[in-house]
């Protein structure tokens, strides 16, 4: 009988430097069915999507300001 549960996440195998946080986000109903009918076409995790899509939004946006946004930093208020 095949395993059950959740495979492995690929990001977690492939780049040992890449910190994985999870996040609960509400999307749209028919991007998270586009997303599995994507995912099966593709073989790809719903994660590795995800991500290529935040990264394509980063993209997009990031010459729109002089923030860094791929260098930001948390305040540490306890101090």
């Amino acid at each position: 009988m095949a395993q059950r549960g959740r495979k492995p996440l690929e990001l977690r195998t492939r780049d040992k430097d890449v910190k994985l946080i999870k996040r609960n986000y509400y999307i749209d109903e028919r991007y998270a069915k586009a997303l599995s009918v994507i995912s099966a076409l593709t073989g790809k995790e719903l994660s590795l999507l995800v991500n290529e899509a935040i990264g394509g939004l980063i993209k997009k946006y990031q010459p729109q300001t002089d923030i860094d946004l791929m260098k930001l930093k948390t305040i540490d208020n306890e101090k």
